[in-house]
């Protein structure tokens, strides 16, 4: 078991070479970095899920970066451990893969939609991807600050911050420090194709 303080500790990619890591509590992003320090957020990364996949597969390091959201508690295992495991554990091994197929989906629906859509629906999807319809709560991206949001949406926090007042005066959402509830579903979903009126 290893802990790792927000604002104290950092995770180096070199590590994730050697070691598996499962997430127990806490919160990562996982995100590109190109030459003019333009980011693109690849993954929010909570309790249960696991990194690095790309490097447990294909045994070279993955050029990702690393940034805590939140102290973390993460259960560390060797790489070599971690690939005799799987190739001993059949079930283990299908429930990996399973998993491994829903990010890259996620990841996929994700692209697309950066590439394909509005920031109006851009913003509507992030929202819907997030939501609990049994809790009535956004999870995962709640607690994230209006920066990083619209990181996962490709756009600046400007931009992000001019679609969620928008949003709210329209009666779809209400926001207050670092949360959003969802006031009206239909009308949430009814933004996620819709042409954008905002820009």
């Amino acid at each position: 078991m290893k802990h790792l303080i927000k604002g104290e500790h950092t995770i180096d990619k070199e590590c994730t070479l050697y070691k598996f890591h499962f997430i127990v509590k806490g919160k990562i992003k996982v995100y590109n970095l190109n030459q003019s320090d333009k980011h693109f957020t690849l993954f929010i990364l909570t309790k249960n899920d696991v990194f690095d996949v790309f490097t447990l597969i294909n045994t070279i390091q993955h050029d990702v970066c690393y940034e805590l959201l939140e102290d973390l508690d993460l259960l560390v295992v060797p790489m070599d451990i971690m690939r005799d495991w799987l190739k001993t554990n059949p079930d283990t091994l299908k429930a990996f893969f399973t998993y491994t197929i829903q990010q890259f989906k996620l990841l996929e629906s994700h692209i697309l939609d950066i590439g394909t859509n509005t920031v109006t629906a851009r913003l509507a999807n992030l929202l819907l991807r997030h939501y609990n319809e049994s809790t009535g709560k956004i999870e995962h991206i709640d607690n994230l600050a209006h920066e990083q949001l619209a990181e996962l949406i490709g756009t600046s926090r400007a931009v992000f911050n001019r679609h969620i007042q928008l949003f709210k005066k329209e009666g779809i959402i209400d926001v207050s420090r670092k949360h959003i509830k969802i006031l009206d579903l239909q009308l949430l979903k009814e933004q996620s194709d819709t042409k954008d009126p905002f820009l």
